[in-house]
């Protein structure tokens, strides 16, 4: 029954309490499942008034953890990251009341956070939105949204990309040594993750399931997206030029599905052996950045953050402006490269004809140099 609880003693009998969020814990006198026990519950639910939200930061936590679906729809990594900022927003505010909450508090916290990094800010931000949005739909914090008026803490113009672009060159470089190696499953994932964009965590699970006349289709591990699209040739023809052992599509040396970390260790030990031997450019290129290389190339083609996000498996199109924004550096640069390019072409051009022109000229004696027109007349 709603609201009752069983409660073993250490003697062994079991009684039972009235236990609502925001009421006092009761001990209830009647029987368990008799008819006075359910009219002793319903007086109490009725003395107790309706049901009331969260009243501090500490409660709304509990709530968003316990009894959100969308913290229920979460990854398990994503899930535990949160668990961490969950557990620091409430060492650090949980007794706030959740009134408190205006703008310039939350302003306040922002410019605290931000030190600690963009991500470290931002992230905490959203977590403590998720957190409150019950209250913030429920008017507890005025009308609107106060998190609209924060601007999230800008990523540093300066901040290296974590996870590099892979050029065409080494993704070939990289697949072709794999299978030279007869690491067929290593280098099937990195075809796979390069031409269609799953995270590692997806690539180890996929089965030969995923592909469908002529189609790729998975499910994006941290939100379980749906995805479907086109197999991309290139992955086609790594895929049909290796053996296919069960039903992994990635498979290790002893021909089962890898671990995560098991496939991360041998793609970094095969791009740290290729970058010594001077066939790639850098020892860096990481899984995740296969992932940025294929999101990047979407948005340089023009992909709308709709577009963009089905073809990534984002749950919201705005998790596809990480990828505008690398490329949109990429567009600019090559473009002021062209510009310079067609400048020095100009340049030359312009070298040329001065030089044809200054060869055309007749040598003109000095003393017919010096003289006036009317004198030439004459």
């Amino acid at each position: 029954m709603k609201h009752v609880q069983r409660v073993p003693g250490k003697d062994g009998v079991v009684r039972l309490y009235f236990r609502k969020a925001g009421c006092p814990s009761v001990r209830l006198k009647s029987p368990e499942g008799s008819a006075e026990l359910a009219a002793e519950v319903a007086a109490l639910v009725a003395a107790a008034g309706p049901d009331r939200g969260p009243d501090t930061l500490r409660q709304a936590l509990r709530h968003y953890e316990l009894k959100s679906a969308d913290f229920a729809d979460l990854a398990p990594s994503t899930k535990y990251e949160y668990r961490l900022i969950l557990k620091e927003l409430e060492e650090d505010f949980g007794a706030v009341p959740i009134a408190a909450f205006k703008p310039a508090y939350l302003l306040d916290l922002r410019n605290t956070w931000a030190p600690r990094g963009h991500r470290a800010a931002n992230i905490r931000l959203q977590v403590l939105k998720n957190a409150l949005w019950p209250a913030i739909v429920g008017g507890q914090l005025g009308t609107g949204d106060p998190f609209a008026l924060i601007p999230q803490v800008r990523r540093p113009r300066d901040l290296a990309e974590p996870h590099a672009i892979w050029p065409q060159a080494v993704v070939e470089t990289v697949t072709k040594a794999a299978i030279a190696e007869g690491r067929f499953g290593l280098a099937r994932g990195v075809a796979i993750a390069r031409y269609a964009g799953p995270r590692l965590g997806d690539v180890v699970k996929l089965t030969k399931a995923a592909r469908k006349a002529g189609r790729f289709v998975f499910l994006s591990g941290k939100r379980r997206v749906p995805v479907d699209l086109a197999e991309d040739p290139a992955l086609t023809k790594v895929l049909d030029a290796t053996p296919g052992r069960g039903l992994i599509l990635a498979y290790n040396m002893d021909g089962l599905a890898y671990t995560e970390s098991g496939f991360y260790q041998e793609l970094r030990k095969l791009v740290a052996r290729l970058h010594r031997a001077g066939k790639i450019d850098a020892g860096g290129y990481n899984m995740h950045g296969l992932r940025h290389t294929f999101g990047v190339e979407a948005a340089l083609a023009g992909c709308t953050d709709a577009e963009g996000a089905a073809l990534m498996g984002h749950g919201s199109p705005h998790s596809f402006a990480t990828y505008r924004r690398q490329a949109e550096r990429i567009r600019l640069s090559e473009g002021a490269t062209a510009k310079i390019a067609a400048l020095r072409e100009r340049t030359k051009n312009a070298d040329v004809k001065n030089d044809l022109e200054n060869g055309c000229k007749t040598d003109v004696p000095d003393a017919e140099r010096s003289a006036t027109p009317d004198a030439k007349k004459a």
